[in-house]
């Protein structure tokens, strides 16, 4: 084992077995059945409804059966993200974790942390029968990264308590205590075609060796998106150049800033060294301007074999316009909490299809305005590019609680523990807690964990040391409550 020798050594050494058990969104099954399993094992009642969303009851410790309920919350699933070159099955592969000074890593992959940290807290939590608590309701969902489907799926009867503890926050000190609306957004761009003239030479041009990122909790720290780049790269090709496209994608998931992306274009022969000098010219002006925040950016241009067909001039106009013109990253910064986002948007994934060219994207809204704005503005540019768009998998901002005693308690459990304050925030990523708090009228949440960093891409870490406090501070707060 590799994590063997870490503390707490409960909660590594299940995040190591969950770690070994593909999770990405869809492909629960396997680790909800484990750990079921294993709940059932140490006597506990474990809800396992149809979609695999587990509910796991473990009673209160002796002298607590009165105290109320609370919910421990987390998700099962995790971003499978990897590195180019890395040789790595989502479905069937384990991950390779690493330990590397204070962090536990994966070798080029995602670690999943978002989520893993939540079920091992809970398996560690439901193992250790000498803890103090209330009596616990823990619930694990499925799908939470591509739509919170299961969260949406939950059975509200199911529950009874009326405080939630959810941990699928991502920095220790800050308690988070809101989060943003978000809307999965399918933009399609019919395509029309042509034959290839006998006088074009073909490229393959590629974006790749940006960070990425989580495309709510990264949004605002001026990272490149792959396929804006992409965009901007063409446009200034097909200005100079008259290029014509015959493919394009990028991306691999919604919820992450796309790292890489590439087109494969046709040029006359004529223009092909011209073309050449203002791919390098582009790669010199980005180079420069994401000097601080993209320093391994890349943007290659080499030949390539004559497709069979090219994007008919019309189609090609309208998908680079939509690359330029879909909004994309911080719209608006919150004006009653400084430094927050409270309006977003990310060109998460593009794919060319039989007849199509597909955006997806992801808007994010502190409120369902912020919302409406942005939907407004992808509905305008459809209408002048003939786009279908379908607006899918939406779920609720989670308003902030001014009156949370369960709030209280937490900030006062922390300032014991750490000799401050922590921060009180809404964050502008997508938790399930506004659908819970729909789902179960005056739930009173608030949203914990230790810190991690490069969620949804393959530098994802999760910090040893924090772990430690976070698990101190979970016990303490239970006992609390």
């Amino acid at each position: 084992m590799v994590l063997a020798n870490l503390q707490p050594q409960a909660f590594f050494t299940h995040f190591e077995a969950i770690s070994q058990i593909p999770r990405g969104s869809g492909n629960e099954k396997a680790v909800s059945d484990f750990v079921a399993g294993f709940a059932r094992n140490l006597g506990y009642k474990v809800v396992q409804d149809s979609l695999q969303n587990l509910i796991i009851y473990k009673p209160a410790s002796p002298g607590h059966e009165s105290r109320p309920a609370v919910i421990l919350q987390g998700h099962l699933d995790m971003v499978c993200e990897k590195n180019a070159g890395t040789a790595h099955d989502f479905m069937t592969d384990p991950l390779k974790l690493v330990v590397d000074g204070d962090f536990v890593r994966a070798e080029g992959t995602t670690l999943g942390a978002d989520n893993g940290t939540a079920v091992a807290l809970c398996m560690a939590i439901l193992e250790d029968k000498s803890l103090q608590h209330p009596p616990l309701e823990m619930v694990l969902t499925v799908e939470e990264e591509t739509g919170m489907a299961g969260a949406e799926g939950l059975d509200a009867k199911l529950f009874s308590a009326t405080r939630m503890l959810n941990l699928d926050s991502s920095k220790e000190r800050t308690i988070t205590i809101g989060c943003a609306a978000g809307v999965t957004v399918e933009y399609d761009l019919p395509l029309s075609f042509e034959a290839v003239p006998q006088d074009m030479a073909a490229f393959t041009l590629t974006i790749k060796g940006l960070h990425g990122g989580h495309s709510g909790a990264d949004i605002h720290k001026g990272r490149g998106n792959a396929l804006v780049i992409l965009g901007c790269v063409l446009a200034a090709l097909e200005k100079d150049c008259k290029i014509r496209l015959a493919k394009a994608h990028g991306g691999m998931k919604l919820n992450a800033i796309p790292r890489e992306a590439l087109a494969e274009i046709l040029v006359p022969q004529a223009h092909a060294s011209a073309m050449l000098a203002q791919v390098e010219e582009c790669f010199r002006s980005f180079k420069d301007m994401y000097k601080a925040t993209e320093p391994g950016l890349k943007i290659t241009c080499e030949s390539a074999p004559l497709p069979a067909r090219l994007f008919a001039a019309n189609s090609s106009d309208k998908l680079i316009a939509s690359l330029l013109l879909l909004p994309n990253g911080v719209q608006s910064m919150s004006q009653e909490m400084p430094g927050v986002v409270a309006a977003s948007c990310n060109l998460g994934v593009l794919e060319t299809q039989k007849d199509a060219v597909r955006i997806s994207c992801f808007p994010r809204g502190a409120t369902q305005n912020h919302l409406s704005r942005m939907e407004q503005q992808i509905r305008a540019l459809a209408s002048r590019t003939e786009a279908r768009t379908r607006f899918i998998q939406r779920s609720p901002a989670w308003a902030f609680n001014p009156d949370s005693e369960l709030l209280k308690t937490v900030v006062a459990c922390y300032e014991k523990q750490n000799g401050e304050k922590p921060t009180v925030t809404a964050l502008h990523v997508g938790l399930e807690c506004g659908i819970l708090a729909e789902k179960l009228p005056g739930l009173d949440v608030v949203s914990l964990g230790p810190d991690t960093f490069d969620l949804h891409t393959p530098d994802e870490r999760l910090s040893i040391s924090s772990t430690q406090r976070v698990w101190t501070f979970l016990l303490r707060l239970l006992e609390a409550l």
